[in-house]
């Protein structure tokens, strides 16, 4: 065992990491088995313990436990492998190379913005380092070099209910997901998915994306957006 875990987060700790497990079927985001990996090191752990019990090495608990360190509003976008509509665990690893939150959180937007890899966010954190140039330019000169561009819209809405920020919090990252996708279709919004956070939702789409944006009123989505998680996880319209 390792301590501070119960059976059960160590039992899906071992299903989302060290042993080769398929990413589309692993329990935990990359986010939440850093958050445990944190508790274990918060109780006693060392890094023996977790390799012993998790199979992971030091450079991937110090690269777990670096993530954890985003800002609040970035970690429900942190994934395994890729998304358009999300944060790459390598890319995110990445970002965390840069200390200010401010300067992650407008890095995050462009990442979901141009689909930037893990290969490009690490250029854009050097060239930011290094020039001192602002990110809009790191990130432009970076895109550059691409030999096609690929334009996407990014549309991030508030969680304001404190009732439902308890009831999301309760839920993990897969759940939360679904019910914003399920919001995402049954508005009508086209050609994109998005992430849900205990307080940040965060929908990435195309051009057909920002067109039904438009149609439905982009001052109404948010709104909207808010309805129907609240409709689906307290369970009443009054409740919203």
């Amino acid at each position: 065992m390792l301590p501070g875990l119960d059976a059960l987060e160590l039992g899906r700790l071992r299903m989302s990491v060290g042993y080769g497990g398929n990413k589309k079927g692993r329990l935990l985001s990359p986010i939440e088995v850093g958050k445990l990996l944190r508790k274990a090191r918060d109780n006693g752990a060392n890094d023996a313990d977790i390799l012993n019990n998790v199979k992971l090495d030091n450079t991937n608990i110090k690269r777990f436990l670096k993530i954890t360190e985003l800002p609040d509003d970035l970690q429900h976008l942190v994934v395994w492998g890729k998304g358009k509509d999300a944060i790459g665990f390598t890319a995110a690893v990445e970002l965390s190379g840069i200390q200010d939150h401010e300067e992650q959180r407008a890095i995050a937007e462009l990442i979901l913005t141009h689909g930037l890899n893990s290969k490009e966010v690490r250029q854009v954190v050097q060239l930011r380092k290094r020039s001192g140039r602002s990110i809009t330019d790191c990130v432009t000169e970076v895109v550059g070099m691409r030999p096609i561009f690929e334009k996407r819209y990014v549309f991030i809405g508030a969680i304001t209910e404190t009732s439902m920020k308890k009831s999301l919090k309760k839920l993990n990252q897969s759940m939360r997901d679904s019910l914003l996708q399920s919001a995402i279709t049954d508005l009508g919004i086209k050609d994109a998915t998005g992430r849900l956070g205990e307080i940040i939702f965060t929908i990435v789409g195309g051009e057909q994306f920002e067109e039904s944006m438009v149609d439905i009123g982009k001052e109404s989505v948010e709104a909207l957006i808010r309805e129907h998680i609240c409709k689906a996880v307290e369970g009443s319209v009054n409740a919203c």
